[in-house]
C-alpha cells in the first residue's frame, strides 16, 4: 500500500493546493483504509485509497466552507454505486485479470480450483470428477489458491 504514497500526496496536493494539508489527508486516508482492511478484503488497494482520499478532500471542503446543504435524496436521483461507469470498469478489469490468472494455472489445479470456488463442488465431488484422491484435490486447490493470491498481490488489486 505504501507504494502509492507519493502519487496520493500529489493527487491530494492538486486538490487542496497545500502540501502539508495533502500529507494530513493521505495520513487519514491510510488510517481509514487500515481500519477497513481489518474487517473487509480490499481487492484494488490503489483505487480504494484514491476513493477514500477524494472523499476526505470533499468532506474537508464542505466543513471549511460551512456550506448549507439541503437534504438531497440521492437514491432517487443517482444510480447505485455498482452501476456507475467507473465502478463497472474497475470490476470488469478485475474480472479479466482474475480470469487470466486462473487460465495461467496448471491444468489440474485450474480444474480443481474452478470446480471448488466457482462451481461450488465439494472436495469429495471434485475427487470423483477428476479421478483422484481427496488429498490430491486438497493440494491442488491449496496450490492454486496460493498462486492466485500471489498473482493478485503482485498485480496490486
Amino acid at each position: 500500500m505504501l507504494k502509492y504514497y507519493n502519487e496520493l500526496i500529489y493527487f491530494a496536493q492538486k486538490q487542496v493546493g497545500d502540501k502539508e494539508k495533502a500529507k494530513d489527508i493521505i495520513q487519514e486516508t491510510y488510517s481509514k483504509v487500515l481500519e477497513i482492511r481489518e474487517k473487509f478484503e480490499i481487492n484494488n488497494e490503489r483505487a480504494y485509497l484514491y476513493k477514500i482520499a477524494k472523499n476526505i478532500v470533499i468532506n474537508q471542503a464542505l466543513e471549511n466552507q460551512k456550506l448549507q446543504t439541503t437534504i438531497y435524496e440521492e437514491n432517487i436521483h443517482l444510480s447505485p454505486i455498482s452501476e456507475q461507469p467507473e465502478e463497472i470498469l474497475i470490476q470488469e478489469d478485475q474480472e479479466k485479470i482474475f480470469m487470466q490468472i486462473i487460465n495461467d494455472l496448471p491444468q489440474r489445479a485450474k480444474e480443481a480450483f474452478i470446480l471448488y470456488t466457482i462451481d461450488g463442488y465439494s472436495r469429495k465431488e471434485i475427487a470423483q470428477i477428476l479421478g483422484v484422491s481427496s488429498n490430491a484435490v486438497e493440494k491442488l486447490i491449496k496450490r492454486a489458491t496460493i498462486k492466485v493470491e500471489e498473482e493478485i498481490e503482485k498485480r496490486g488489486f
